[in-house]
């Protein structure tokens, strides 16, 4: 096989570039990304609530979820401190409140009062549920990493909370009803509402439809 020329393009070396401006590349690349609204308790009792875009799930046996913070910021402390917390998906309904918690407020105040949610008690762990929210896991956590100037937290789920009004006649949830919410690059989020089905296909069936193997 001949090599193909690559379409004109912009080559970056990290060392050539700042760290803010990585920053930025790699949110812009990277997306869309789901939003882990993290919600924490403070030693001194303070509840924390922050949005964390870089989330995923990191194991399924045991379940086992993912988010890191760019710094040593108040949720990897809480959670450091406490080895709990609880992960909510965000509908779109919630992302104006999800973004209040965003602000860097003071370590002692509330972000659940400054974004309006009500706090209830989880059943396993020590930290809050946002009651509004249509998915909530309560975590414990498995371990903190530290990567370059982040942190990413791992935590076990021992518990999930899912809306009765999500599930469909398969029980199964409905990403419709769901409606969450991703982040793009910058201050720019995407709704999940433009969605289509595609099966994967077997090695046998790409062989029939042509594909012919690189060897």
């Amino acid at each position: 096989m001949e090599d193909a020329e690559r379409p004109p393009s912009r080559t970056i070396l990290p060392a050539d570039h700042d760290t803010r401006s990585l920053y930025f590349l790699l949110n812009s690349i990277v997306v869309p990304r789901p939003i882990a609204w993290v919600s924490s308790r403070a030693q001194d009792g303070t509840q924390n609530l922050a949005p964390h875009s870089y989330f995923t799930v990191a194991a399924t046996d045991p379940p086992t979820i993912s988010f890191t913070s760019i710094g040593d910021k108040d949720t990897v402390r809480n959670v450091r401190d406490t080895g709990e917390f609880v992960v909510h998906v965000v509908g779109n309904d919630l992302v104006e409140r999800m973004n209040a918690t965003s602000a860097s407020a003071p370590a002692d105040v509330s972000e659940f009062s400054l974004a309006g949610v009500t706090p209830v008690d989880a059943d396993l762990v020590d930290a809050a549920i946002v009651a509004e929210a249509p998915v909530a896991i309560e975590c414990a956590l498995d371990r903190i990493v530290e990567v370059g100037n982040s942190f990413m937290v791992l935590g076990r789920c021992v518990a999930f909370h899912v809306a009765e009004r999500l599930w469909d006649e398969r029980d199964r949830i409905d990403p419709a009803r769901l409606d969450a919410v991703a982040r793009m690059g910058g201050s720019t989020y995407a709704r999940t509402r433009d969605r289509f089905d595609l099966a994967r296909p077997s090695y046998e069936e790409l062989l029939d439809g042509g594909v012919t193997p690189a060897v």
